[in-house]
C-alpha cells in the first residue's frame, strides 16, 4: 500500500499539508468501519486450523443495466477453496466474509465425495466479526492433511466508491462525453472478504485461478495474470486467467472496464511492463514506462532475486484508476494507482507529482519482494511490508535518476516526518497489537511507513550496505512465498553480520528489536567542555508536549559527529554506540562547535548546550554553507521542535534559525515553512501580533524568494523547482505583496489572453488569482477544471477554487463537493482546502454544514473523514465562529453521533489560540520586534493586515 495520509497515504504528503493547518492533523487513515469492539485480542482472527492451498474465483458483474433478477452494481460469485485441515477432529470451517449474500455452500473430499453439513444450522454468518462458519453434520469431522473442496456461491456488491474497498465502481467520460463504467478491486488490508468469502489474513497464502464473465461490449479484463482462455457466451465473454503465484488474498486484483487500454508498453516478451489507463489518457503513460523497467532491474540486482524468475508467466502491469482510495496498492502483476500517481502529461503535471510517480512506482515495485514474495504474517508488523517499501521508494528511485536528489530528500520527507509522528505521547511502536479491521487500518500510519524506513536507513549505515544487502537477500530467500515475522528479519541481519565486528559489539537482533518494540524516539543531549574537550551525552525519549511524563527508555543509538575545526560531512559510519542513559566522548580541547548525527542518518534529535548552539548560530551567519545542507535541515527541524517542547528558549531558537534570512536552500526551507507557519497559525486571532509576525516572515523570505524567483526555468534542478513551489505558496498565502502581485498578473494573463501558467507555478498563481479576483474569475476556473483531462491539474484547480472569499462561490464550491463533480477520494481534502484558502470561508461553510449535515456525512463516506470535516472546520473558526459551532452542537447533541468530536475540535482550537496569546510577546521579543501589545502599527501596516485578514 502506498503513502496513506489524508491526501495520498504518503508521509511526505502529510508533511506538505501540515504547515497549512492551524493545528495538527489527525493521522487516522482510510477505511474505518463501524464495528463492535471486543476485549479479546484475537476475536477477529481466524483460528489457524486450515491450510488453504488453492482457490478458484469466478465473478459475473452487473453494471447500470442488469438482466432480469439481477441488481445493478452487484456481481454473482463462485469461490472454490481447496484446503487441508491441520489437525483431526474439526467439525466446522471458519472463513472471513463480508459479501452481500451467501446463496449456497457444499463441501466434498478431493475425490468429489460429499461431506454432509449440519441439518438445521449448516452455516452461520457472524457479522460482528465478519465470519462465515460452516458446520458439519453432528458426528462428522475432518481428517488431518486430507484435501477438501469447499464451494461457496454468493452475491457481492460493486460498491459506489473505492473508499469502502472490495469491488467498487468508477466512471469517467470518453472523448465524446459519454459516461464509461469500470469496476476495480481494492482489497488491502481486510477487504478480500468483500470480494469473496476467504481466508482474509496475510499469513494465509493460496494460489488462485480467477475467471471473469464480463459484458461482451466491454474491453478485455485485466487481472494479476494474463488471460489463458476466452469463451464467448452470447452477450457475455468469459475470461480465464493463468494461475497466480502463492499469495495472500488481499493481493488479488481485477479491472473490468468498457475501454481501459494499454497506453504504454515496453514490448518485451520476457520482461513485460505496461501502463494501463482509460482510453482518453493515451498520451500520459510515457514517464511511468521510463522509470518502471529500470527500477525493476535495479531491484533484481540489488536484492539478488529476479522478479520475472519468481514465478512463470509473471507480468508487471501498472493501472491508473480515476477513483482510488490511497496512492497505490501493490497487487501482484497488476498494481493499481490513483491516476495522479501514475499518469504524467507535459504542460499539465507539476514536478512534485512527477517525482511522486517515480517514488510511488519504486514503492510498489519494492512490494513485489517485501509484501508479495514475503509477507508480514499479521498486520501488527505491517512495517515488514511498508517500512522496506518506503525505504526503497527513495533509495531505488535515487539510483535510477540521481538528479531527483531522493537520497537527500528522504531526510526531510520521511525521517523528519518519523521524528514528528514519534514525538506524541500516544505514538505506537512499529510492532503494535491490532485485532479489528479498524485497528488494522489504523496501523497503516506514518509510524509503519516513515519510521520503518528511517530505521532501515540507520541500520544500513550502522552495519554497512554490503551486510544490509546480504541480510535482505537472506530473509527473502528463506521466506519466499511465505509469511514472515520480525524475528525472521532479525535472524537475517544476524546471519549477515556474523564474523564482522559491529560498533558497540551489540547483538544485532537486540538492536533492531528494541527499535521495533519501543514507541517513541530519543533526543541526544550534548554538553561540550571546550576547555577539556570532554563531551557529556545523555539521552531520553523526546516528547513534543512539555507536560508529558518522562520515561526510562534507553535506545541503542549509533553516533556520528564532526567538529568545526575539521568538519567531515562524508563519514557516515558510526564510530560509537550509545546503549545507556549517559555516555562520554573525548575530543581535543578548543573552542569549536560540535555536530552530532552527520547528514542526519540516525533516528534521533540532537540538543546542545547553549554555548554550542550559539557557536553554530555564529558559524551559520558568517557562512551558511559551512554546515552541510542536511544538517542545516536537521537544525531547523530540531530547533522548532525544541522550542515547542520548551527545551529551548524562543530567543535562543530564533537566534539559531536566523541564518534562514541568508539561506535559499531547499533542505533548510522545507522544514522552515512548516515551523514558521505553525507559530503564525496561533496568531491568527490577534491582528496586531499577526501583522508584526508577518513582517518578520517577510524578512526571512527575502533571500529564498530571490534565489528561486517567480518563474520556472527549463532544465533547472528539481530541488529549486520544489523550493519555489512550496515557498511561493507560503509567501502568497501570508500576503507577501510581490508574490501576490506576480501571481495575480500571471492569472490575469492566462484568463484574458490564454497565456499558459507553468504547472509548477499553478498552486500559488491559481489561489492568489481567485483570492484577489471576482466570482467570474472563480467560475472561469471552475469550468476549466470540469474540462481538464489530467487529474493532477484537476486537483490543483480544486485546491485553488477554495481560495475565493466570494460567498456565492463558496456556496457553489460546497454544492460541488456534495456532487459527483468531485471524486469521493477528494471531498474531505476539498473542504480543508476551502478553509485554508481563506480563513473566513469556514464561517460560511459552517452555516452550509448545519443545513446539510447528512449530505456531508454521505459524501465523505468514511466516519473518520467526517470527523476530520468537523475537526478542520473548527480549526479555522475565530472565537465568534467557535461559539456559533458550539451552540449548534449543543442544539443537536441528541442526533449528532459526532457531537464529542466537534466539542473536542473546538477545545483544540481554543487551546491553540490561548497558546499564541500567552506567548506572543515572548516570541516577538525573541525575533527582535518587541512586545506585540506595545506596538501601534502604522496606518499602512494596519490597513494591509486588515485586508489580509479579510482575504483569508
Amino acid at each position: 500500500m502506498s503513502v496513506l495520509a489524508k491526501l495520498v497515504i504518503v508521509p511526505a504528503l502529510l508533511a506538505l499539508v501540515k504547515s497549512e493547518f492551524p493545528f495538527e492533523l489527525d493521522e487516522d487513515l482510510e477505511f474505518q468501519p463501524s464495528i463492535t469492539r471486543s476485549n479479546d485480542p484475537n476475536s477477529y482472527r481466524l483460528p489457524d486450523e486450515f491450510d488453504p492451498t488453492h482457490c478458484d474465483i469466478e465473478v459475473t458483474p452487473y453494471f447500470e443495466t442488469a438482466p432480469a433478477g439481477k441488481e445493478p452494481f452487484t456481481f454473482d460469485g463462485e469461490a472454490i477453496h481447496y484446503l487441508k485441515p491441520k489437525k483431526d477432529g474439526l467439525s466446522s470451517i471458519i472463513l472471513q466474509d463480508n459479501v452481500k449474500r451467501v446463496t449456497g455452500v457444499t463441501l466434498t473430499t478431493a475425490n468429489g465425495v460429499p461431506v454432509l453439513l449440519h441439518d438445521t444450522n449448516p452455516l452461520e454468518r457472524i457479522r460482528q466479526y465478519f465470519f462465515l462458519k460452516i458446520n458439519l453434520r453432528d458426528g462428522t469431522t475432518l481428517v488431518n492433511d486430507q484435501e477438501y473442496v469447499l464451494h461457496i456461491s454468493y452475491i457481492g456488491n460493486i460498491n459506489e466508491t473505492p473508499l469502502t474497498r472490495g469491488m467498487f465502481r468508477g466512471s469517467y467520460k470518453d472523448s465524446n462525453g459519454r459516461v464509461r463504467w469500470y469496476a476495480g478491486t481494492h482489497l488491502q488490508p481486510t477487504h478480500g472478504r468483500q470480494l469473496f468469502p476467504c481466508f482474509d489474513e496475510p499469513g494465509f497464502k493460496s494460489t488462485y485461478n480467477i475467471s471473469v464473465i464480463r459484458p461482451a461490449h466491454f474491453a478485455k479484463t485485466f487481472s494479476n495474470m494474463e488471460i489463458a482462455e476466452t469463451i464467448e457466451m452470447g452477450d457475455r465473454v468469459k475470461e480465464i486467467f493463468y494461475r497466480t503465484p502463492r499469495m495472500s488474498a488481499y493481493l488479488i486484483s481485477i479491472l473490468i472496464s468498457e475501454d481501459f487500454t494499454v497506453i504504454a508498453d515496453n514490448k518485451n516478451v520476457t520482461h513485460p511492463y505496461r501502463i494501463i489507463a482509460r482510453s482518453t489518457a493515451v498520451n500520459q503513460g510515457k514517464y511511468a514506462l521510463e522509470v518502471g523497467p529500470p527500477l525493476t532491474e535495479w531491484f533484481d540486482n540489488y536484492l539478488g532475486i529476479k522478479y520475472y524468475d519468481m514465478e512463470p508467466g509473471l507480468k508487471n502491469d501498472q493501472v491508473a484508476s480515476p477513483d482510488w482510495a490511497s496512492g497505490a496498492t501493490e497487487n501482484w502483476g497488476l498494481v493499481s494507482y490513483r491516476e495522479v500517481r501514475l499518469l504524467c502529461e507535459d504542460g499539465e503535471t507539476n514536478a512534485l507529482d512527477k517525482m511522486y510517480i517515480g517514488t510511488i512506482t519504486a514503492h510498489e515495485l519494492a512490494h513485489k519482494w517485501f509484501g508479495n514474495y514475503i509477507t508480514a504474517k499479521w498486520w501488527d508488523n505491517v512495517w515488514v511490508n511498508e517500512g522496506f517499501a518506503s525505504y526503497f521508494e527513495h533509495f531505488a528511485m535515487h539510483e535510477v535518476d540521481r538528479s531527483l536528489e531522493l537520497e537527500a530528500q528522504f531526510n526531510i520527507m520521511y525521517l523528519q516526518s518519523a521524528l514528528s509522528a514519534d514525538s506524541s505521547a500516544s505514538t505506537r511502536a512499529l510492532r503494535h497489537t491490532v485485532n479489528s479491521p479498524t485497528e488494522v487500518t489504523g496501523h497503516f500510519s506514518g509510524i509503519s511507513y516513515s519510521k520503518g524506513a528511517s530505521l532501515l536507513l540507520m541500520l544500513k549505515h550502522y552495519i554497512s550496505e554490503t551486510n544490509f544487502k546480504k541480510a535482505l537477500n537472506r530473509v527473502l530467500s528463506e521466506r519466499s512465498f511465505n509469511a514472515a515475522v520480525p524475528e525472521d528479519v532479525y535472524a537475517a541481519f544476524k546471519y549477515a553480520t556474523t564474523g564482522d565486528t559491529v560498533v558497540g559489539n551489540i547483538d544485532i537482533e537486540d538492536f533492531i528489536k528494541y527499535w521495533v518494540d519501543q514507541p517513541g524516539s530519543p533526543v541526544l543531549d550534548v554538553h561540550v567542555n571546550m576547555e577539556t574537550g570532554l563531551i557529556e551525552l545523555s539521552q531520553e525519549r523526546f516528547f513534543i508536549s512539555p507536560s508529558a511524563k518522562p520515561t526510562e527508555q534507553v535506545w541503542p543509538i549509533p553516533l556520528t559527529y564532526t567538529f568545526g575545526s575539521q568538519p567531515n560531512w562524508n563519514d557516515l559510519n558510526p564510530t560509537h554506540l550509545m546503549w545507556k542513559k549517559t555516555d562520554q566522548i573525548q575530543k581535543a580541547p578548543g573552542q569549536e562547535w560540535v555536530i552530532f548525527n552527520v547528514q542526519q542518518k540516525g533516528l534521533y534529535r540532537v540538543n546542545y548546550d547553549e554555548n554550542n548552539w550559539r557557536m553554530l548560530a555564529r558559524a551559520l551567519k558568517e557562512n551558511v554553507t559551512s554546515i552541510h545542507q542536511l544538517n542545516r535541515a536537521q537544525i531547523v527541524d530540531d530547533v522548532f521542535a525544541f522550542m515547542r517542547s520548551e527545551r529551548m528558549p524562543f530567543k535562543l531558537g530564533f537566534e539559531v534559525i536566523d541564518f534562514l534570512k541568508d539561506d535559499g536552500n531547499y533542505y533548510s526551507w522545507y522544514p522552515a515553512t512548516t515551523g514558521l507557519n505553525w507559530y503564525r497559525n496561533r496568531f491568527l486571532h490577534m491582528p496586531e501580533v499577526l501583522a508584526v509576525y508577518d513582517e518578520v516572515l517577510f524578512e526571512f523570505l527575502g533571500t529564498v524568494i530571490a534565489e528561486v524567483g517567480y518563474d520556472y526555468v527549463d532544465g533547472e534542478p528539481l530541488t529549486k523547482t520544489l523550493n519555489r513551489l512550496f515557498v511561493l505558496s507560503f509567501a502568497c498565502n501570508i500576503g507577501h505583496a510581490e508574490c501576490v502581485e506576480n501571481a495575480v498578473q500571471k492569472f490575469k494573463a492566462m484568463r484574458a489572453g490564454g497565456t499558459p501558467v507553468n504547472p509548477n507555478l499553478r498552486r500559488h498563481v491559481f489561489c492568489a488569482g481567485l483570492r484577489e479576483g471576482t466570482y467570474d474569475d472563480w467560475r472561469w476556473l471552475y469550468e476549466r477544471r470540469l474540462n481538464s483531462n489530467n487529474q493532477g491539474d484537476e486537483v490543483a484547480m480544486l485546491r485553488a477554487l477554495g481560495c475565493s472569499s466570494d460567498e456565492k462561490a463558496i456556496n457553489e464550491f460546497l454544492d460541488m463537493v456534495l456532487s459527483d463533480k468531485v471524486k469521493a477520494q477528494d471531498r474531505a481534502n476539498a473542504l480543508t482546502w476551502l478553509y485554508a484558502g481563506n480563513r473566513g470561508n469556514a464561517k460560511v461553510a459552517l452555516q452550509y454544514l448545519k443545513k446539510n449535515i447528512d449530505a456531508f456525512r454521505d459524501a465523505v463516506i468514511l466516519p473518520a473523514s467526517f470527523n476530520s470535516v468537523l475537526s478542520n472546520i473548527a480549526a479555522y473558526l475565530d472565537e465568534e465562529g467557535l461559539e456559533d459551532m458550539e451552540a449548534w452542537l449543543n442544539s443537536v447533541q441528541g442526533t449528532l453521533p459526532e457531537y464529542n468530536v466537534g466539542l473536542s475540535a473546538i477545545a483544540s482550537a481554543r487551546s491553540s489560540m490561548k497558546w499564541g496569546t500567552d506567548r506572543a510577546d515572548e516570541i516577538l521579543e525573541a525575533v527582535g520586534h518587541g512586545a506585540a501589545h506595545a506596538i501601534v502599527p502604522t496606518v499602512t501596516l494596519l490597513l494591509s493586515t486588515l485586508v489580509a485578514l479579510m482575504l483569508r
